[in-house]
């Protein structure tokens, strides 16, 4: 293909079948919804600078596939919610953490920075996180 973007705001969907495919990121991408397109696997990146950023007040869990996160710059805490208790697993920058299909979990900022993440987003949740 041998185009270049920047994956904070086209991110590629790699495909079951081992193709690669840029995907726009638009508003209507985030809405989802019933007739939202099926992605195998996303890889993408976005830059945070405040918790708001990152989704702590939420949590989401990905049924069908884990979630890599590979914080690129700063440092988060990565938080799996483990049958009700919580667990907080440190990233620092240059450090990738593997969240597990089917667990909740939530992204609390320690330090402004980027990530990198590489999920399913098909049959994904959320859900407001109680403390």
């Amino acid at each position: 293909m041998g185009q270049t973007f920047d994956l904070s705001t086209t991110f590629l969907h790699l495909r079951d079948g081992g193709s690669a495919e840029p995907v726009k990121i638009t508003p209507a991408f985030w809405r989802g919804g019933a007739g939202a397109k099926r992605y195998d696997r996303l890889v993408g990146a976005f830059d945070f600078s405040s918790s708001g950023d990152l989704h702590s007040s939420m949590q989401e869990m990905h049924p069908l596939a884990d979630e890599v996160i590979f914080l690129v710059a700063g440092a988060i805490d990565v938080v799996l919610d483990e049958g009700g208790a919580e667990r907080t697993v440190a990233l620092e920058a240059g450090h990738a953490a593997i969240v597990p299909r089917g667990v909740w979990h939530r992204l609390v900022m320690r330090r402004a920075g980027r990530l990198l993440f590489i999920n399913s987003r098909s049959e994904m949740q959320s859900r407001p996180h109680r403390p």
